[in-house]
């Protein structure tokens, strides 16, 4: 499967509801053409879109070296486009390598005629858990997020994730959480996520508060960056600790395997550089016995989680759903279906592209 050309295509997809004053996310969407008119797709988003353009200006510019490949020598190309831009280190250089390298698996995968999720290894996977992220935010008051949880439960999902962070109280906090211990039931698993929000001492002084609530885990606490703070917090909380999703490149992943710094490690595929990258970061943790999580991208990272042993979860957010003829569903048990069509197994919304395409 020769790579003939690309397109790319800037567009605003409009969000299910209004987030942080934001009615869409704007997008990028590589169109990568194969010989025989096969097409693999590569996106990423952006909460602001001041920054798109240099996204698509640094993707353009890497993009046409993959024209003329096969789109099945995907190591081989990962390597190239690493070599093109590694001057610049990671950050947005990791975008480029993602979408890059998610096209790519779309197109071979597609050529093979399988899934992506079965290209990787994941063949015979029917279903794999995951849990809703796309409600219950942090400026929500108590009444919201009890029928907002209610809600997600009367839609099939048994497991959710909440934010707290923005109480001054610690009871106040941890009211939160029995909140929503009492509106979904015991069987619910509850997830909760503080965006960096405390430091070491504050997550000391909530987290007791927290364990009468059997929290899934408890995310991002502190700044990423601590390691070492979070390596005290995986030995000194009860609570499960996750973190990950902030970093870029897969080498801070081997320092929290050896550190033993999580206790469940979130990998966000455009973060870390694509699918390859994810999966690498994944087998590093795999070899420190520490499970790991998707972050976002829930149409990538669906495939992920079915082609990776210790994926413990896959993580719904609903923010690329529009652009997309196809979304992803629950099965009888509250586990994602994994698409068994070839590649991604989503078709672009040709109906959006046309009203909502930027410049």
């Amino acid at each position: 499967m020769i790579v003939e050309s690309y397109e790319i295509v800037v567009v605003d997809v409009p969000l299910e509801r209004r987030w942080m004053g934001f009615t869409d996310m704007r997008h990028v969407v590589l169109r990568l053409r194969g010989d025989g008119g096969a097409e693999g797709l590569g996106w990423a988003f952006a909460f602001d879109p001041k920054l798109i353009p240099a996204l698509v200006s640094a993707l353009d510019a890497i993009v046409g070296d993959v024209v003329g490949a096969d789109a099945r020598h995907i190591n081989r190309i990962n390597a190239r486009v690493q070599r093109l831009v590694g001057y610049w280190g990671p950050g947005l250089t990791r975008y480029v390598q993602a979408v890059i390298d998610v096209a790519l698996h779309d197109l071979a995968a597609r050529a093979a005629g399988v899934s992506v999720a079965a290209f990787l290894g994941g063949g015979g996977v029917g279903a794999v858990p995951v849990y809703a992220s796309q409600h219950l935010w942090r400026d929500w008051d108590l009444d919201a997020l009890a029928s907002g949880a209610a809600a997600l439960v009367d839609e099939g999902w048994v497991a959710m994730k909440f934010r707290i962070g923005a109480n001054r109280l610690a009871a106040d906090e941890a009211e939160r959480a029995r909140v929503m211990r009492q509106s979904v039931g015991d069987d619910i698993a509850v997830m909760v996520d503080v965006n960096q929000g405390w430091d070491i001492a504050r997550t000391k002084e909530v987290a007791p508060l927290l364990e009468p609530y059997r929290l899934a885990w408890l995310e991002d606490p502190i700044d990423y960056r601590d390691l070492a703070g979070y390596r005290r917090l995986v030995s000194e909380i009860a609570i499960p600790i996750t973190h990950g999703e902030y970093h870029f490149d897969t080498e801070p992943f081997a320092r929290i395997a050896a550190d033993r710094a999580a206790d469940v490690v979130m990998i966000d595929a455009h973060h870390v550089g694509g699918m390859q990258a994810w999966l690498e970061a994944a087998s590093v943790c795999n070899l420190a016995h520490i499970p790991v999580a998707t972050h976002l991208s829930p149409e990538i990272g669906v495939h992920l989680a079915a082609a990776t042993a210790n994926c413990q979860i896959l993580e719904y957010m609903d923010w690329s759903v529009n652009l997309f003829n196809e979304r992803l569903e629950l099965d009888d048990s509250g586990r994602a279906r994994v698409p068994q069509g070839p590649g991604l197994g989503v078709t672009l919304n040709e109906d959006l592209l046309a009203r909502r395409v930027v410049g």
